[in-house]
């Protein structure tokens, strides 16, 4: 029997799952983060090795019977990058007695086979981080944003999380109207007071993963009514709308497909999704919006595109037009 093997690394865990010939899960498992831009490059790839060992020794099946691998990363973009990680990938299983291919692919490609068994579409993801992806029945990419949080991360659990604190202490400083975020804040992380956010923000052992932490306060303080936490919702879910729509402008395919929306935001957050999908339906009538969040995992799409492409369908990835 053979075996498909696919990992989603993204900015705050790594997920991998194994198929069989049938598309039957044989097993999942989860790792830490593998975006080198979060993490470093080193650790990213440890992480990755250490994923893959559980899910070969977790397998009910011989281990030689995996058949490929296919990665879905979020960070890797060059081929130099690209390549670094196939190439090292495979003499770590090289040193394990299995020679396999091993692909590398975007995260977008495989969120879109999660979701629509399909390399065509639009995604918008919206995670710990935030990009938006089109792909064409022709197999060239767009893209928009993706930049990492200082440079980018629009309408993301960092974005929010971040201004979710940015927000409490505003209002500490009576420079904005109180926010139920601060007594959410404390009761949730154990504080005396609001200002000891500053002793456990800076520590220099924190990623932007616990940042991204606090957009649960943010969504959960909406849920209720409070203005702050609304309002950072609203500004955040419409810039990525807006990174959304510049994508979209460019192609006249993708403006009349289907739109996966991927992530934790549009999973726990209705409002943020609300707003966008209106946003974006208001120049953009014909687009049809796809909850990713109700399908398959990425991870099971990475072992699915595994699959395709070990049986030779599209060997090379799609040209990237940025």
């Amino acid at each position: 029997m053979k075996v498909y093997v696919g990992l989603d690394g993204g900015g705050t865990k790594t997920d991998a799952a194994a198929l069989d010939e049938q598309g039957v899960m044989l097993t999942r498992c989860t790792g830490g983060p593998s975006n080198p831009h979060s993490v470093g490059f080193e650790v990213a790839l440890t992480e990755v090795m250490s994923v893959i060992n559980v899910v070969l020794e977790q397998l009910q099946t011989k281990i030689e019977d995996c058949a490929s691998i296919c990665l879905g990363m979020s960070g890797f973009y060059t081929k130099k990058e690209c390549d670094l990680l196939k190439s090292s990938v495979q003499q770590h299983l090289s040193e394990r007695g299995l020679v396999l291919p091993v692909f590398v692919r975007s995260e977008g490609e495989i969120a879109l086979m999660a979701a629509l068994s399909s390399r065509s579409g639009v995604l918008i993801i919206s995670g710990t981080g935030s990009i938006c992806y089109g792909y064409l029945p022709d197999g060239s990419r767009l893209r928009t944003g993706g930049w990492g949080h200082y440079l980018g991360d629009e309408g993301s659990g960092y974005q929010v999380g971040l201004r979710t604190l940015k927000a409490v202490m505003r209002s500490f400083d009576a420079v904005h109207p109180p926010t139920i975020m601060t007594d959410m804040i404390m009761q949730e992380y154990g504080f005396q007071r609001i200002t000891d956010l500053k002793g456990y923000i800076y520590n220099p052992a924190y990623s932007k993963a616990q940042i991204a932490a606090f957009a649960k306060i943010c969504i959960q303080a909406a849920a209720q009514g409070d203005v702050a936490a609304t309002g950072i919702l609203a500004s955040e879910a419409e810039a990525l709308a807006d990174t959304a729509a510049a994508l979209l402008r460019r192609s006249p395919v993708l403006r009349q497909g289907q739109a996966v929306l991927s992530g934790s935001m549009f999973r726990y957050a209705p409002l943020f999704r609300e707003i966008l999908c209106d946003r974006l339906q208001e120049s953009f009538g014909g687009l049809v919006f796809v909850d990713g969040s109700r399908g398959a995992p990425p991870s099971v799409g990475a072992a699915r595109l595994a699959r395709e492409l070990a049986n030779g369908r599209q060997d090379e990835p799609p040209s990237t037009l940025l």
